[in-house]
């Protein structure tokens, strides 16, 4: 599927007990089409008939579209429902999670669901909400319609209903445009494996690709097994996996002889002593870790390169799939064919990435990192429990190895994380850098070793400094002046990664942009924010749930706000059932709300509260000592007598 311009309308609709409307938008020129069913407007058969025919004739491109518009839009076209109708449709879906496929009283044509894009899947944060990326992407106007579902509208509210339809419109374009080499590359790996995939997850992609590769390797199609809630079964240790020190021969003996468990809902029951025990010390570190991954526990920390040591941070080359191919294991619905159906979409994409084909790359990319997820699904014919376990157990284990034998020689490990682990390394043991690979020096000799023992290759990564407010929260400052921020209210807008920036909500990204310049180049903090003129980053981004009211004006389930001299706070609309009070929402404090951006940047910023948070981030990140609080003197409740006899 290609987007022909002229021939791709973006589409939504719009549900109220008495009220109906649809909208279309040429992605050519932004034209602008809505319609409204009402008892003011009822649709008649020619509006019918339009409606089925524009959504025949072009590729519509929606937001959840697949799920709910298309039912809705078939039983207001093909079925002819009345408003009345068309809220126990919906009711159905939102309220009884009905799936498309399961109206069975519904016509929906067989060629709509080819012609449609859901931008839902694609996207890649599963709970977002369309509001919710309008914000991440800073949309111009973010709009939300203030009335209850169950509402039967006025007449002026039915005309400000279609007047919200253009922002949704708008928003759904604006995604659209995010996502424009996400679906490219859904296009081309869909014609590589003929399947659709414009409308899937990466999860969804990579389980789809493997079951059709396996399907096409034995000949036979494949099913999804059922896994009984209570079945048991073992962690089965590599050969190669050991340690040195007592207390980690410990911890793998208990690991090998636990039992894990399948609980009724498909999730995997760790023994109840390894929960209770998550927390080990090698050398100088702290680690916690569990069923679901390995992380040491720093915070508000600095450590840097100096004359005497080198930060080097290792991370794993694909790390999960080479656990998956090592561990030998596969579902039962797929059987042995799946390692080899694995490998060769692995050996695939090292053909694609050396050619250059960034698209087929990143595509055969997502069936081998994508597919994880649904290992532990027990709704997928990948899922796989005992495999799930090799993969997070396996993996942290293995970093443990390595973690060992560096302390051991006495390489210090200052934080260590999923896939990743960043030593403080003597200068005299490490060797230089190229191409993320490091050379010589005792540190290359153990992680060589590693390498061979495990079949997993690390990357190599310098640093310069390392100043973390958590594990995953933290600035890492490179050689060349290059900064790494994870967290801290950093989306990636920066760094021009659109993908991470629709996994996050924009939170004064001013600040962090402070905190490089200060510390990378000196420049003082009030220099940098006075100087910033993009609202951008200014802007806070936040969900409330049953939406947020400033001033008493209701603003919407997901607000953007900024930091204001003409203050306020914001609150949640939805009171209190036993006090009756409104909770205000986090941080908002000083707030005024943005839910339209201005074409000139405001006039009443308030620079002292980004100055302030500034100050902060530089102490959570240990970069500036935290003031101690001083304790007010506690005095004895002694007797009159005794004070009087003190003070003589």
């Amino acid at each position: 599927m290609t987007f022909d311009p002229e021939k791709t309308l973006i589409s939504d609709t719009e549900c109220y007990r008495n009220f109906w409307s649809i909208g279309f938008r040429r992605m050519s020129d932004e034209k602008t089409l809505a319609m409204e069913n009402s008892g003011r407007k009822p649709f008649d058969e020619a509006k019918r008939n339009r409606i089925a025919a524009l959504m025949s004739n072009n590729t519509i491109v929606g937001y959840n579209f697949l799920n709910y518009d298309m039912p809705m839009v078939a039983g207001a076209s093909f079925e002819g429902l009345d408003t009345g109708g068309l809220k126990r449709l919906n009711d159905s879906i939102i309220v009884g999670n009905a799936k498309h496929w399961q109206h069975e009283n519904l016509t929906i044509p067989r060629g709509w669901q080819e012609n449609i894009v859901d931008l839902m899947e694609v996207q890649p944060n599963a709970r977002a909400s369309l509001k919710t990326l309008a914000g991440r992407l800073h949309a111009p106007l973010m709009q939300d319609l203030p009335y209850s579902p169950d509402s039967e509208l006025s007449e002026g509210e039915m005309d400000v209903t279609m007047s919200y339809m253009g922002n949704d419109l708008q928003n759904t374009h604006l995604v659209l445009d995010a996502l424009m080499d996400a679906l490219e590359m859904r296009r081309v790996i869909g014609e590589q494996f003929g399947l659709n995939f414009m409308s899937k997850s990466d999860a969804q992609m990579g389980e789809a690709m493997i079951k059709k590769r396996v399907e096409q390797v034995t000949g036979a199609k494949v099913y999804k097994v059922e896994t009984p809630a209570g079945t048991t079964f073992k962690y089965n240790v590599p050969d190669w996996m050991k340690f040195e020190t007592p207390q980690l021969q410990t911890l793998l003996e208990k690991i090998r002889a636990s039992d894990f468990i399948v609980k009724a809902n498909g999730k995997v029951q760790a023994p109840q002593w390894l929960e209770d025990e998550s927390s080990l010390t090698i050398g100088e570190t702290e680690y916690a870790m569990g069923i679901g991954g390995l992380h040491s526990t720093e915070k508000n920390r600095a450590v840097h390169s100096d004359e005497n040591f080198q930060l080097v941070d290792f991370d794993v080359a694909s790390y999960y799939p080479a656990i998956i191919l090592n561990a030998g294991l596969y579902p039962r619905a797929l059987g042995p064919a799946f390692i080899d159906v694995y490998r060769e979409i692995r050996d695939e994409r090292v053909v694609a990435k050396r050619a250059g084909d960034k698209t087929r790359d990143k595509g055969l990319k997502i069936a081998l990192n994508g597919s994880f997820g649904k290992l532990g699904s027990p709704f997928s014919v990948l899922y796989a429990p005992h495999l799930m376990i090799a993969i997070t157990l396996g993996g942290q284990l293995a970093l443990l190895m390595l973690i060992e034998r560096a302390e051991a020689a006495g390489i210090q490990v200052v934080s260590g994380n999923t896939d990743g682990i960043v030593f403080r390394c003597p200068r005299d043991a490490a060797g230089p850098i190229v191409k993320n690979r490091m050379q010589d020096g005792l540190l290359s000799e153990i992680v060589d070793q590693w390498e061979r023992e495990t079949g997993f290759e690390l990357e190599a990564t310098e640093y310069t400094s390392l100043y973390n407010q958590s594990v995953n929260s933290y600035y890492a400052f490179m050689p060349d002046g290059k900064v790494k921020v994870k967290g801290a209210g950093w989306t990636g807008r920066h760094d021009n990664d659109l993908r991470s920036q629709m996994m996050k909500n924009p939170a004064a990204e001013v600040v962090a942009l402070a905190v490089i310049a200060f510390i990378r180049d000196g420049v003082p903090l009030e220099d940098t924010i006075r100087a910033n003129r993009d609202i951008r980053d200014f802007v806070t981004v936040v969900n409330v749930a049953g939406g947020g009211t400033w001033r008493g004006e209701y603003l919407g389930k997901v607000v953007r706000y900024y930091w204001s001299t003409d203050d306020d706070e914001i609150f949640y609309k939805t009171a209190h059932e036993v006090t009756g009070n409104h909770k205000r929402v986090s941080k908002s404090d000083g707030a005024r709300p943005l839910m339209n951006l201005p074409p000139e940047f405001p006039d009443d910023i308030d620079y002292d509260r980004y100055l302030q948070e500034a100050r902060e981030r530089l102490m959570d990140i240990g970069f500036d000592r935290r003031p101690e609080k001083v304790r007010p003197l506690r005095l004895a409740k002694w007797s009159a007598f005794a004070w009087f006899a003190i003070a003589v």
